[in-house]
């Protein structure tokens, strides 16, 4: 594989590891437990928790197939398996992904804020302040993008701190009994978590960006486990202080958890979280964002600022129209199936049909030495 990226332009290994987790965590933190507990019930951390195994292998094979891309991206991935035509649509497809990716995460954070803090407020008006933010941090390049992610996961995460307070008032027979469902139930929960993980396929983009990027895999990893170990904390507090048909009627049961917490100074902490989760939502688009615009330079030759302007306006359009919370639920639901199909289907046949090809050429190769 032939790196044709600038060393300028490259980032420290280490890096991996916030812009993967920095796109992984998004607005679902706060109502993700209301959905993972349909089938499995209880046990649904259990299908979480294997699902966020299952991404590790995930990880294992896209770098295995981006070590045999020509340039180390999917986009030249495509056009070196499928021709050039083909490659294209089929990068057009990842394009259309992305676009439903930020489509969805920007319309979930806007929901949260018309009903926790402006009601009034048009929709619009707060799609186009995260866009426009966001265009600014991407028109600075993935350096500045990588720094985004750092501050805005680490800043966040000690908000994570305050859920140790409804652990004070936890029910642990709320787990009882343990391991009581069918596959079936394990499988329909899993399915619903894998929004939560969604971002990891991001990968495909960034690895040429990465110093020794055939070594950097551990910070991928790394990045895997600390996306699970935090769901699976939040979801081991969320089910130890609501029971099932609690969270069942509950919509955002991580800002309900927020509101336990009083304090003399500060009436309402959730107002907290729905601020600062304006900056790990800024983190997430803002990957994905920079991922359309390199896709829209390399397949038509459009310059960065047009591709970016481009991107940004087919979402901002999108987003007009999508209201009320069946739409939106539908939105998440349509992620999940288009995800899961990226990430269990389309990445291990990629896969898969570089092993065929790898097998061909080597055996063509022994009978070429063969003969000599």
């Amino acid at each position: 594989m032939g790196n044709h990226v600038k060393e300028s332009l490259t980032l420290s290994p280490y890096l991996l590891w916030f812009l993967l987790h920095g796109t992984q965590v998004g607005i679902a933190m706060l109502s993700f437990q209301r959905y993972i507990i349909t089938g499995a019930e209880q046990d649904s951390w259990v299908s979480l928790l294997l699902v966020g195994i299952s991404m590790h292998f995930i990880t294992w094979i896209m770098f295995f197939v981006l070590k045999n891309a020509n340039e180390g991206d999917v986009i030249s991935l495509h056009q070196q398996l499928f021709g050039k035509w083909l490659g294209k649509c089929l990068t057009l497809g990842f394009y259309g992904y992305i676009l439903l990716f930020l489509i969805t995460e920007i319309r979930l954070y806007v929901e949260v804020l018309h009903v926790w803090v402006f009601p009034n407020t048009k929709i619009w008006i707060f799609s186009l302040m995260i866009l426009m933010i966001c265009i600014y941090l991407v028109s600075g390049g993935l350096r500045v993008v990588a720094g985004v992610c750092f501050f805005c996961i680490i800043i966040p995460s000690l908000l994570l701190l305050s859920l140790s307070v409804p652990l004070k008032y936890a029910h642990w027979t709320n787990f009882l009994p343990l391991f009581n469902h069918q596959f079936n139930d394990y499988a329909e929960s899993a399915f619903h978590s894998l929004t939560l993980f969604s971002g990891v396929e991001f990968l495909l983009l960034l690895y040429p960006f990465i110093k020794n990027n055939e070594k950097s895999q551990k910070w991928a990893h790394i990045s895997n486990v600390h996306t699970t170990i935090l769901y699976l904390f939040i979801t081991l507090v969320s089910f130890s202080y609501f029971n099932i048909q609690q969270l069942e009627h509950t919509i955002w049961p991580t800002l309900i958890l927020s509101k336990i917490i009083q304090l003399p100074f500060l009436e309402r902490f959730d107002s907290i979280y729905v601020y600062n989760w304006f900056l790990i939502i800024v983190a997430r688009c803002c990957v994905p964002l920079w991922a359309g615009t390199r896709i829209l330079r390399k397949t038509f030759g459009f310059k960065a600022r047009p591709s970016l302007w481009i991107t940004s306006t087919i979402v901002f359009i999108c987003l007009i129209p999508l209201k009320g919370q069946k739409i939106i639920e539908k939105l998440d639901f349509l992620l999940s199936v288009t995800g899961g199909i990226l990430l269990y289907g389309y990445i291990p046949f990629l896969f898969i049909l570089i092993l065929i090809i790898n097998f061909f050429k080597k055996k063509h190769m022994v009978k070429i030495k063969g003969k000599h």
